[in-house]
C-alpha cells in the first residue's frame, strides 16, 4: 500500500554544463522514477533548476501527487553554491554515484564519466576513490564537440564517421589548441574524416586515462556513466581498445546520464544526511569571519586590536585590509579597481541560507528570492564609462581603413595571396601599387585546394585585358597543399604574412597581435625586424572559441554577447584560466549577484590578460612599442578590443581588413619577391618580357584532380602515418612525414648536420656480451631520462663487470600506452611518462633484473657553476616506479635504484662495490669499472663535441644557418621530440646540441677548417683565414667572458643551457630553440635566463613545448617563422649593405691574418650586425659608423665597445619617446588612460626598449641592504604561515627592524604575480613575487623607503631561485632599487645592514617551535569548543604573551595584567602555562570527530591565502584537522646528513649536523614534558627520526628535493596515530611533490589499507569547485569508515 504521506525523494545533479533531476517515489528503482529529465543550464543554475522544478511540479500535478511533502538534495560540480544559497543537503557528487551504482549493479569496481567539461574515474572498492581532471578540459565532452565542429558535423555525426574509421591518428587531447594544430594539417591535406573521428575519440580515451589513473590501474567491471558516453557509442569503443585485457566486463546503464541525479535522490531519503557544519554564531560565509582566526580569511582585518580577547566578524574582502586612503579610493581609469557603488540587503533567511524545503512551492520560492541578492562580486572598470568615451572610440576606429579598389581598367602585374586557414579562405589581388582590388572570405568546406581553384577562376576570369598575375603566395594551414596542387609560386609562413601586412598598414609598427578562433600569435618588432614570436603551445583559453564557448552557455550569440559586454556597468572580475574553470567562476560570481552583462564584460577582460599574460608574457605595455596592430576574428569584437586598450594603455590600429591580413601579406610578399616588380611597368609591357605566375589556370585548373591515400613510412623507425596526395599531373605531396623522403626510396634526407640524430645513434652504439661471455648474468637498463646521456657510463660499467646489458627498446606511444595506468601524476612530463612503458618493455622480455639508478649528482658538466643536481624527476624517478609498478614485487623480479653522486668518483668505486656485493663484485673490480666508464664517458662527450665542431664547419663552408636545439638529454628521443631536428633540417639548418657547443668560447675559436676535409677545406679557409675571428662583430659580456646571471645555476643539465645560449649570442648564423616539455617547472626558471642571454645581444628566442602528442603543426610554424625572420634581417642588413661603398666593403679585412670577424659583404647576406640602420635616414653619421664598424670592418672589441657607448650617448641626448606615448603609465594626450604608478620609481619615467626588454643587463645589478637603511627602511616580508609569521615579525622587532608582515595575499596580489612571475612557475613563487610587488604598484608602501625580506629552500627544488624571481619582477615593475634580504639555506646574500647575530637566531627558533606548538593546542581543542570562537580568542592572547616575551626577554604585560603573576616567562615556562591555558578551555563532551591532516608543499600547507583555507574548511565539514609543525621541514636536511655521507659522500660535517640535532632537542623539550602532562589531549608528535625511519619503509633517503622524505613520512605519521584521511597540498606541476607525495600514494595505501588520501592542485587557475569536491569526497569516506567503526565497537 502506497503510504501518501511519506515524502517524495528529489535528486538534482548540477553539472558544468548540465542539470539533471530524478525524482522518486516509494520505490528505489530508477525506471519507477516519477520525473527524470537532462538538459543545459547556459551558466545560469538558478533559474534553470527553478524551471526544471516547475516542471516536476507540473507532471506531480497530472499525477495527484503535488501535494505530497519532499526531501531534497544536490549534488554535482556545479550545485555547491546553490547548496548553500538554500541551506540544504548537499551529496558530494561521488558518493551519489557510488550509491546508485551499488544499488543497481553492485559488482562494478570502476567507474568512467565523461561530463560536459568534466572527467572522473571513481573507484569503488575498497574505498571510494575519485580521480578528476585538475588542470585542463581537454578530452571531455565540450572538447568532442570543438573537434566536431572542425569536421563540419555535430557530436552525433562524429560518433556516425567513427563507425567506419580505418586509420588512427595521434591527436592532442589536452586542449583543443593543441588537437587544432594536429587535426586541420591533416583536414586540409584530405584525411579521410572517418579516421579523423575515430582518432578524436581515441585521444580523449587516453587523456582519460593516462591523465586520472594516476598509479592505480583501471580493471574489474567498468561502468560508463556520462553524457559523452551515454550517447556515443565510438566513444566506448575506444576506451575498450585502451583497456583491452584488463576488463572483465562494460557495463552501460540504460540512463547513464542520469545517475548521479539518481544517487542524489536515494540520499535524500536517508534523514541522517548531514549539511554543511556552520560555525555557531558566525554569519554569513560559512569560512569563519573571525579575525582571531589565524586560519581564516578575516584574520587581523582590524590592525588596532590589542588583545584577542573579543570576537569581531568583517565581511571577507578581496584586497589586503591595509591600503592607505588614496589607494583606497576607486580609480576610474585603472580597469583592475572599480566598485559598483551598489548596496543591498537580504532578509535573514537569505543571508542564513534557512529556507523551509519540506514542498515544492517552497522550494521554488526559495529559488526565486535568490535572484534579489546583491552583486558582491569582485568588479572591474566599465569597458565604457559613458556615452563620450564609446563615440571616441568608434569614431577612431572607423577612421582606420584600407583603401580598396576594384579591377575596372586594370592594367600590369598583379600579385595573389590565398591563406587557407583552419576553416575559411582568404584571397586578396593587390596591383603594383599594393592597392587591394579583388578580395575574398569564405568557408573552403574543408577542400582548401578546390576553393582555392575556385578562387583562381573567379579571379582570371575577372581579369581585364592587359592585367595578369605576375606572381602568387600562399600561406596559412593549408599552404603546402595549394602552393604544390596549384604551382602557386612560393608560400610564406602565415606570421611573416601577417608582419608584412602590418607593416604596410602602420609602417614603424613595432607589435602584432593576432587572436583566432583557437591560436593566438605575437610578434615583437623592433627597428622593422622581428625579434621575437609568441604563439599559445598549452591552452586555448582567451581565444575566440573561449568566447564561443560562455555564449553558448549564457545562450546567446556572439554579437549578443558583445553588446552585453559593453553596456556592463560592472564588468565581473573572472580572473584567466581554463574553460573547466572559468565556468566555476562564471557560477561563483552569478551567485554573488553578477549580471549577465558583468560576466560578458569580465569574460572579454579575461580573453585579453590571457594573451599579455601567458602568452605576451607582458610586463610593461611599454614594451608593445607605440604603433600595434592588432588582427583576428576576435579583435572584431569590440569588449575585447576595448579591453585590450584598457589593459594595455595603448591606441591600437584595428584594420578593416582584419580578416584578409594573412592573405594580403602574402601579396605583399609575392609582390617583393617578383623579379620586375618595381620596375617601369609601361616598358615591360612594351617588350613583352613580364613575368608571368606559374600557377594553374585555364585548362589546366580544369583539370585538376587529385587522389588521396595513406601509408606507413618504413624507411626508419619512426614510422611516419603518412597522406599522401597525388596530382594528375604526377605532383606528390606528403604530410605526416618527419623528413624530406616521406616513403620515397629515391629520395635522400637532408645531409644537414644533425646532432640529435648523431648523439642518439652514438650514445647507443654498444654490442653487448654475449651470453657466455656474461658471467655475471644479464641486467636491464631502461631507455630513459638521464641514460640518453649516461649510458655509455652504465653500459662499459656494468660490462666491466660482467653483466649482459639489455636495454629497452626505442619509445613510441604505443609503449607509453603500455605503461599509462602505472602513472601517479597526471601532470609529470611526459619523457618521465615514458619510463613506465620502458620498465614493463623490460619485464615483458624476461629481464629478471633490472637497474634503474637514481642519480641526484652529475658530474660538474660546466666550470663554476653553483650545484649539479639533476632535476627532481630524472634523479628520484626510480623511486616512483618502483612504487607505483606492482609487478617489480613480484618474485624473482630484483628492481635495484641505488643512489649515486657521479661527481665523486672515489664515492662511486665504493658504491658499486656495495651495491654489487652480493654479486661478489670486489673493491678492485668496481675500481676498475668505474674508472672504464669515466672513460668511456669522457670519449662520449668528446664525439659529441667533436661532430658539432664539424656542423660549424658544415655551416661555413656552405654558407647554411644552424640551430641549437637546445634542451636535456632526453630531449633526443625521437618520440619526445616528434621529429623537429628532423624538421628543422628539411628547413635548410644544421642541427647542433646544447652540449656540443657548449664548452665552445667565440673568442678562442679552434681552426674550423680542420674538420672539413679536402678541396672544401681551401675553399672554407678562403672565407675565413683566421679561425680566431669567427664570431659575431659584438661586444664579449667582459674580460673573463662570464655571464652575470640572474638565476641560481644549480642544474648540471641546465647548466649547458646558459652557456649554449652564451655562445649562440656571439656566434654569427647561429639561433637557439628551447626545447621545454609540459608540466616542466625547472623551465619557467631556464626559460627566462636563456631568453635575457640571447636578448642581451639581441638575438630572437624561440621556445617549442612538446607532450606527449606530436605538435609538429605548431612546431613548424614556429620554426619556419624564426627562419623568415632571420632571411628579413638578413634581407635588410644586405640592403643596407649594398647601399654602401662597394670597395670598401669588399676589401676590407681581407688581408691575410688581418680578419677579426666573419667578413660580410653583399654576396654574404645572411650573417647580423649589431645595429640595424635600415630604418632611419638623416641620423647622425655617427650611427653610420658604428653600424659599418660592426658589420665589415675590422674592429676590435674595446673599439666596438666604446662606439656603441658613443651611440648610446646620442641616442640619449636625442631621445623623443616621451612624446611619443609610451612613457611610464599611459599613452599621453590619449583618451584612453592606462593604470597610472602610483610610486614613481627612481629612475627616469621613461623606459628605452633595454629598460624593457628582459636581458643580463637589465638584472645586473644588486642593491644591497646597507647598515645605514637598517632604521631608516621599512622590512617588508609576505605571508607564509599566519601562526609562524606574527610572531616572527617579534625577532626583527626585537632587533630594532622596522618590520612589516603583509599578512593576507590578496586576488589581486596573485594578478600580480601572475603577470610578473613565468606562469609555469610555482604557485608560491606567484603568490610571494605578487604580495611584494603589489605592495608598491598598490601604493601602500614607499619602494624609496623599504626592503624586502624572503626566506627560500635549497637543494634541486625550483624554490631556490625565489630571490632570482623576485629580483626580475622588481626590475619588470620598476623597482629595481628595492634591497632584498634572503634568508637560506644556502647562506644570506651580500646585505651590510643585515646582521643574523645568535641572539637573533635564537629568538627565531625559538617562535618557530612556539608557532607549532600553539597551531597543535588551537587545532586541537576548536572543533570542540563550548562557547563559539573562545578558542581563537585564547589563541590571539597567547599570541600576544609570546611576541612581548620575545621582544622584552621573556616579560609580558599582557601576561602579568591577564593572569596577575609575574610577566616573566621562561621559554619552558612559557610553554607550560600555555598548554594549560589550552587544556583549561571548555569543551563539549561529544565523540571525537574524524581527524584530517594537511601535507603537501610548505607555503600551500602553511598559507590559508594559498590553500583557500582548507583548514578552516575542514572543521566546517565536522571533522578535526591536524597540521604537521614547520621545524620538521626545517631540520630535516640535518637528519639527511648522515645518508647522504653513506651514499653519495655529501654528509658535511656530521659533528655540527649531530650537535645541532641536540640543541634541536632542548627546544623541543618543554613541550614533550608539557603535553605529557595533559594526559594523552595533546599527542606528542613524532620525532624526525622516527618520522625519517618511517618513511624510509615507503620511499628512500634520498628523495630530498622540496619536502622531500619528510612529507611521506608525515603522512605515515598521521595513519598510525589515527589520522588516516589526508590532504596532500601541493602546487600545479610542483617537481618534487610528483614524486614524494603523489608519487608514494599507491604504496602508501597498499601498505596502509585504511588510507583516505587526497591529492588537490593549487594554482592562480584552478578550480575552487574543483577543490573543495575533492576535499568533501575525502571526508564523506572518512565520516562513512569512522560510522562503520562506532557500529562495529
Amino acid at each position: 500500500m502506497v503510504d501518501e504521506t511519506s515524502p517524495l525523494r528529489v535528486g538534482l545533479d548540477i553539472g558544468s554544463t548540465t542539470v539533471k533531476t530524478v525524482v522518486l517515489g516509494d520505490s528505489d528503482k530508477l525506471d519507477d522514477a516519477l520525473f527524470s529529465d537532462y538538459r543545459r543550464h547556459h551558466a545560469n543554475v538558478r533559474l534553470a533548476t527553478a524551471t526544471l522544478l516547475t516542471d516536476v511540479k507540473a507532471t506531480l500535478v497530472e499525477k495527484g501527487l503535488a501535494d505530497r511533502p519532499i526531501r531534497f538534495a544536490i549534488t554535482g560540480s556545479g550545485g555547491l553554491e546553490l547548496a548553500n544559497q538554500l541551506g540544504c543537503t548537499f551529496v558530494q557528487e561521488v558518493i551519489a554515484e557510488t550509491d546508485a551504482i551499488n544499488v543497481t549493479y553492485p559488482q562494478a569496481d570502476v567507474i568512467i564519466e565523461l561530463g560536459g567539461e568534466d572527467a572522473k574515474i571513481t573507484y569503488l572498492k575498497p574505498v571510494p576513490e575519485q580521480r578528476m581532471n585538475g588542470s585542463c578540459a581537454g578530452g571531455t565532452g565540450a572538447f568532442i564537440d570543438q573537434m566536431a565542429t572542425l569536421l563540419n558535423t555535430d557530436a552525433a555525426g562524429l560518433n556516425d564517421l567513427a563507425k567506419r574509421y580505418k586509420t588512427l591518428y595521434p591527436i592532442a587531447s589536452r586542449c583543443g589548441v593543441f588537437a587544432k594544430s594536429d587535426l586541420q594539417p591533416l583536414i586540409n591535406d584530405g584525411a579521410d574524416k572517418e579516421d579523423l573521428a575515430a582518432s578524436i575519440y581515441q585521444a580523449v580515451a587516453t587523456q582519460t586515462i593516462a591523465g586520472l589513473a594516476c598509479g592505480r590501474p583501471v580493471k574489474g567491471n567498468i561502468v560508463f556513466l556520462g553524457g559523452p558516453l551515454f550517447f556515443m557509442s565510438e566513444l566506448r569503443e575506444a576506451f575498450k581498445r585502451i583497456l583491452e585485457g584488463k576488463a572483465d566486463d562494460y557495463i552501460l546503464p540504460p540512463n547513464a546520464h542520469l545517475y548521479v541525479a539518481y544517487g542524489a535522490a536515494l540520499e535524500a531519503g536517508e534523514e541522517t544526511q548531514a549539511t554543511v557544519e556552520r560555525t555557531p554564531g558566525v554569519q554569513g560565509n560559512p569560512l569563519s569571519e573571525d579575525v582571531n582566526d589565524p586560519f581564516g580569511p578575516a584574520y587581523c582585518m582590524l590592525e588596532d586590536m590589542e588583545d584577542g580577547l573579543s570576537t569581531i566578524s568583517v565581511k571577507r574582502q578581496a584586497a589586503d585590509p591595509t591600503p592607505s586612503d588614496d589607494a583606497a579610493k576607486p580609480v576610474a581609469d585603472n580597469p583592475l579597481h572599480f566598485s559598483n557603488g551598489e548596496s543591498k540587503s537580504l532578509s535573514e533567511n537569505e543571508e542564513q541560507g534557512h529556507f523551509d524545503l519540506s514542498t515544492l512551492d517552497n522550494v521554488l520560492a526559495a529559488l526565486d528570492s535568490l535572484k534579489n541578492r546583491p552583486n558582491t562580486a569582485r568588479t572591474i572598470r566599465p569597458l565604457f564609462l559613458n556615452d563620450e568615451e564609446r563615440r571616441e572610440f568608434d569614431e577612431r576606429h572607423a577612421k582606420q581603413k584600407i583603401d580598396v579598389g576594384n579591377l575596372e581598367g586594370a592594367r600590369g602585374p598583379h600579385f595573389l595571396g590565398i591563406d587557407a586557414g583552419s576553416t575559411t579562405i582568404k584571397a586578396t589581388l593587390i596591383n603594383d601599387d599594393k592597392t587591394i582590388v579583388w578580395s575574398s572570405y569564405a568557408t573552403h568546406k574543408e577542400n582548401p585546394l578546390l576553393a582555392a581553384a575556385d578562387i583562381v577562376r573567379a579571379i582570371t576570369a575577372a581579369l581585364p585585358e592587359g592585367a595578369w598575375i605576375a606572381r602568387a603566395c600562399a600561406t596559412g594551414y593549408g599552404e603546402g597543399l595549394i602552393t604544390a596542387g596549384l604551382h602557386i609560386d612560393e608560400g610564406v609562413v602565415e606570421t611573416m604574412a601577417h608582419y608584412r601586412a602590418a607593416e604596410e598598414i602602420s609602417p614603424g609598427v613595432t607589435a602584432v597581435i593576432d587572436i583566432g578562433g583557437q591560436d593566438m600569435k605575437y610578434m615583437d618588432v623592433n627597428d622593422g625586424v622581428i625579434d621575437s614570436i609568441c604563439v599559445n603551445e598549452a591552452c586555448s583559453s582567451g581565444c575566440g572559441s573561449f568566447l564561443q564557448t560562455f555564449a553558448q552557455s549564457l545562450g546567446l550569440t556572439i554579437q549578443e554577447f558583445t553588446q552585453r559586454a559593453l553596456a556592463s556597468k560592472a564588468p565581473a572580475d573572472l580572473g584567466s584560466r581554463c574553460t573547466v574553470f572559468m565556468n566555476s567562476s562564471v557560477k561563483q560570481a552569478q551567485k554573488e549577484g553578477a549580471s549577465p552583462e558583468d560576466i560578458a564584460a569580465g569574460l572579454c577582460y579575461s580573453v585579453v590578460r590571457n594573451a599579455l599574460y601567458k602568452v605576451i608574457k607582458l610586463r610593461d605595455a611599454n614594451a608593445l612599442g607605440p604603433v600595434v596592430v592588432v588582427q583576428g576574428g576576435t579583435f572584431l569584437n569590440d569588449a575585447v578590443l576595448r579591453a585590450f586598450e584598457l589593459l594595455t594603455g595603448r591606441e591600437v590600429t584595428r584594420p578593416n581588413i582584419a580578416g584578409l591580413m594573412g592573405a594580403y601579406g602574402a601579396a605583399l610578399t609575392a609582390r617583393m619577391h617578383c623579379e620586375h616588380a618595381d620596375g617601369d611597368t609601361a616598358a615591360v609591357e612594351a617588350a613583352n618580357e613580364h613575368p608571368v605566375s606559374s600557377m594553374l589556370t585555364g585548362e589546366a585548373l580544369d583539370h585538376l584532380d587529385m587522389t588521396t591515400t595513406h601509408d606507413v613510412c618504413k624507411l626508419c623507425q619512426n614510422h611516419c602515418k603518412l597522406t599522401i596526395t597525388e596530382f594528375e599531373d604526377g605532383t606528390r605531396y606528403v604530410t605526416g612525414n618527419r623528413c624530406e623522403r616521406g616513403g620515397d626510396k629515391t629520395k635522400r634526407r637532408s645531409d644537414r648536420p644533425n646532432l640529435y640524430d648523431f648523439k642518439y645513434k652514438r650514445a647507443f652504439a654498444y654490442r653487448r656480451l654475449t651470453p657466455a661471455k656474461a658471467t655475471r648474468g644479464d641486467i636491464g637498463i631502461p631507455r630513459v631520462l638521464n641514460m640518453y646521456e649516461d649510458y655509455p657510463f652504465w653500459f662499459t660499467l656494468l660490462t666491466n663487470l660482467g653483466f649482459r646489458v639489455i636495454i629497452s627498446g626505442r619509445s613510441d606511444h604505443k609503449m607509453f600506452e603500455e605503461g599509462m595506468d602505472s602513472i601517479a601524476s597526471e601532470n609529470i612530463c611526459y619523457p618521465a611518462k615514458l619510463v613506465h612503458g620502458h620498465i614493463r618493455d623490460l619485464v615483458a622480455k624476461g629481464v629478471k633484473r633490472i637497474f634503474y639508478p637514481c642519480v641526484s649528482y652529475e658530474q660538474q658538466l660546466v666550470p663554476d657553476t653553483q650545484n649539479r643536481y639533476n632535476c627532481p624527476i630524472v634523479a628520484n624517478y626510480p623511486v616512483v616506479i618502483e612504487a607505483n609498478m606492482p609487478e617489480l614485487a613480484d618474485e624473482g623480479v630484483d628492481f635495484m635504484r641505488p643512489y649515486f653522486n657521479l661527481a665523486n668518483r672515489d664515492k662511486m668505486v665504493d658504491r658499486i662495490a656495495e651495491v654489487f656485493a652480493a654479486d661478489g663484485v670486489t673493491r678492485q673490480e668496481a675500481e676498475l669499472a668505474v674508472t672504464a666508464a669515466y672513460r668511456e664517458d669522457a670519449v662520449f662527450k668528446n664525439d659529441v663535441k667533436q661532430e658539432g665542431l664539424r656542423a660549424l664547419a658544415y655551416m661555413q663552408e656552405h654558407h647554411v644557418r644552424g640551430v641549437v636545439l637546445a634542451g636535456r638529454p632526453y630531449h633526443i628521443d625521437p618520440e619526445v621530440n616528434h621529429g623537429i631536428p628532423e624538421t628543422i633540417c628539411s628547413l635548410g639548418m644544421a642541427v647542433l646540441s646544447e652540449d656540443s657547443i657548449c664548452e665552445l668560447d667565440p673568442h678562442h675559436m679552434p681552426k674550423v677548417t680542420d674538420y672539413v676535409s679536402g678541396d672544401k677545406a681551401l675553399r672554407a679557409l678562403e672565407a675565413n683565414r683566421d679561425a680566431d675571428g669567427f664570431r659575431k662583430t659584438v661586444p664579449a659580456f667582459g674580460e673573463d667572458h662570464k655571464m652575470p646571471l640572474r638565476v641560481f645555476n644549480q642544474w648540471a643539465y641546465h647548466s649547458r643551457l646558459y652557456e649554449a645560449a652564451r655562445f649562440v649570442s656571439e656566434y654569427p648564423n647561429l639561433q637557439l630553440v628551447q626545447l621545454v616539455s609540459f608540466g616542466c617547472g625547472v623551465d619557467a626558471i631556464t626559460t627566462d635566463q636563456v631568453q635575457e642571454i640571447l636578448a642581451d645581444k639581441g638575438d630572437v628566442y624561440t621556445q617549442l613545448k612538446i607532450d606527449e602528442v606530436s605538435n609538429l603543426g605548431a612546431a613548424k610554424i614556429r620554426l619556419r617563422s624564426l627562419k623568415a625572420a632571420m632571411e628579413e634581417r638578413d634581407r635588410r642588413d644586405s640592403l643596407d649593405v649594398s647601399k654602401r661603398d662597394a670597395p670598401a666593403t669588399e676589401h676590407a679585412g681581407r688581408a691575410e691574418g688581418a680578419t677579426t670577424g666573419w667578413v660580410k659583404t653583399a654576396r654574404e647576406p645572411f650573417d647580423q650586425a649589431i645595429i640595424d640602420t635600415s630604418a632611419k635616414s638623416g641620423r647622425s653619421s655617427l650611427i653610420n659608423t658604428v653600424a659599418r664598424a660592426s658589420s665589415s670592418e675590422t674592429v676590435s672589441v674595446d673599439e666596438a665597445k666604446a662606439r656603441i657607448v658613443e651611440l648610446a650617448r646620442f641616442v640619449g641626448a636625442h631621445d623623443r619617446s616621451a612624446e611619443s606615448g609610451i612613457a611610464l603609465g599611459a599613452a599621453k594626450n590619449s583618451a584612453v588612460k592606462s593604470f597610472p604608478a602610483k610610486t614613481t620609481p627612481a629612475k627616469s619615467s621613461v623606459k628605452s626598449s633595454a629598460d624593457i626588454k628582459p636581458s643580463l643587463t637589465k638584472y645586473k645589478t644588486i642593491h644591497p641592504f646597507t647598515k645605514a637603511m637598517r632604521h631608516a627602511y621599512t622590512v617588508l616580508a609576505p605571508q607564509m604561515s599566519p601562526i609562524h609569521f606574527s610572531l616572527l615579525k617579534s625577532v626583527f622587532t626585537s632587533g630594532r627592524y622596522n618590520f612589516e608582515l603583509l599578512t593576507h595575499a590578496s586576488q589581486e596580489d596573485i594578478e600580480t604575480g601572475v603577470k610578473y612571475v613565468n606562469n609555469d612557475a610555482c604557485f608560491p613563487a606567484i603568490i610571494v613575487v605578487g604580495q611584494l610587488v603589489n605592495a608598491f604598484l598598490s601604493g601602500r608602501y614607499d619602494p624609496h623607503r623599504c626592503a624586502l625580506v624572503i626566506t627560500q629552500t635549497g637543494g634541486m627544488c625550483r624554490a631556490t631561485n625565489y630571490l632570482a624571481l623576485l629580483r626580475k619582477a622588481l626590475a619588470d615593475a620598476g623597482y629595481d632599487y628595492v634591497p632584498i634580504i634572503a634568508l637560506s639555506v644556502q647562506g644570506f646574500n651580500d646585505n651590510p645592514g643585515f646582521r643574523a647575530t645568535p641572539a637573533l637566531a635564537h629568538r627565531a627558533v625559538k617562535v618557530f617551535y612556539l608557532g607549532d606548538i600553539l597551531s597543535q593546542l588551537l587545532l586541537r581543542v576548536r572543533p570542540y569548543e563550548v562557547e563559539p570562537g573562545a578558542a581563537n580568542r585564547l589563541y590571539r592572547l597567547w599570541d600576544t604573551i609570546c611576541r612581548e616575551t620575545i621582544e622584552h626577554h621573556g616579560y609580558s604585560r599582557t601576561y602579568a595584567t591577564r593572569y596577575h603573576r609575574s610577566g616573566f616567562l621562561t621559554y619552558g615556562r612559557l610553554i607550560h602555562r600555555m598548554t594549560e591555558a589550552f587544556d583549561a578551555l571548555p569543551l563539549r563532551d561529544i565523540p571525537r570527530k574524524p581527524r584530517v591532516g594537511v601535507v603537501g608543499e610548505i607555503l600551500v600547507k602553511y598559507h590559508p591565502d594559498a590553500n583557500n583555507h582548507v583548514v578552516d574548511l575542514i572543521e566546517e565539514q565536522g571533522c578535526e584537522a591536524v597540521l604537521p609543525g614547520i621545524c620538521d621541514f626545517m631540520l630535516n636536511g640535518i637528519y639527511s646528513a648522515d645518508w647522504n655521507e653513506e651514499n653519495l659522500g655529501t654528509g658535511g660535517n656530521l659533528k655540527m649536523n649531530h650537535l645541532i640535532r641536540k640543541v634541536a632537542d632542548l627546544y623541543r623539550r618543554p613541550m614533550i614534558r608539557a603535553f605529557e602532562k595533559t594526559n594523552g589531549k595533546f599527542e606528542v608528535p613524532w620525532a624526525i627520526d622516527k618520522l625519517r625511519d618511517k618513511a624510509a619503509t615507503v620511499t628512500s633517503i634520498g628523495v630530498q628535493a622540496g619536502e622531500g622524505w619528510l612529507l611521506t613520512g608525515e603522512i605515515v605519521e598521521l595513519i598510525e596515530t589515527g589520522a588516516p584521511n589526508v590532504v596532500c597540498a601541493q602546487p600545479f606541476a610542483c617537481l618534487p611533490n610528483h614524486v614524494t607525495g603523489r608519487g608514494m600514494f599507491g604504496k602508501i595505501r597498499r601498505v596502509y589499507p585504511q588510507a583516505n588520501i587526497t591529492s588537490i592542485d593549487y594554482d592562480p587557475g584552478a578550480s575552487e569547485a574543483n577543490q573543495l569536491n575533492r576535499l568533501k569526497l575525502m571526508i564523506a569516506a572518512a565520516k562513512k569508515a569512522e560510522s562503520k567503526m562506532t557500529a562495529a565497537d
